[in-house]
């Protein structure tokens, strides 16, 4: 995780503004996420490029059902005791209308996945993009904001999110 902080730190074409005060926040966060909210807010990757994605801030951590509907929306009856209930949003390209979600529920702690607007909460529509967030970030970095690194040929994807329900 430090690793790629420091790469992305480095890195003109980001911006990742760190911390001023302690956060607090009562969910339980994979470590790597929590190391990450600890000394830093948020995290801009590659906004001048055509796939520039934004690490939300702490405040912003909500889930991403939260985010994406309409608290009187009609899909709410369908999300009542849907797994994306404990998805949160870890990063957002609002204006591709691209979200990626991090699971916080113990079985998929920090497993990573494509939320897109369009296809969001929708089994076998959610692929498992990364597996931590830590890795997450790596593929956000490597991808130099150029592309969606899922969406790439060469990349395999750790099945769906509802695979396993």
């Amino acid at each position: 995780m430090i690793n790629v902080l420091q790469k992305i730190e480095s890195d003109p074409n980001c911006k990742l503004l760190k911390r001023e005060s302690t956060p607090k926040s009562n969910l339980k966060l994979p470590s790597d996420l929590k190391y990450f909210y600890e000394n830093y807010d948020s995290l801009e990757l590659f906004a001048n490029k055509p796939y520039g994605i934004r690490i939300v801030s702490l405040n912003e951590f909500i889930p991403t059902n939260k985010r994406l509907y309409p608290e009187d929306d009609i899909i709410w009856e369908e999300l009542e005791d849907d797994i994306s209930n404990e998805w949160f949003l870890i990063a957002e390209s609002a204006e591709l209308s691209q979200y990626i979600s991090i699971d916080l529920r113990k079985s998929h702690l920090g497993y990573c996945y494509d939320s897109f607007l369009e296809t969001h909460a929708t089994p076998d529509e959610n692929m498992i993009i990364a597996k931590s967030f830590t890795e997450l970030l790596e593929k956000l970095y490597s991808s130099n904001g150029e592309d969606w690194f899922w969406l790439d040929d060469e990349f395999e994807p750790y099945g769906d999110a509802y695979d396993e329900e």
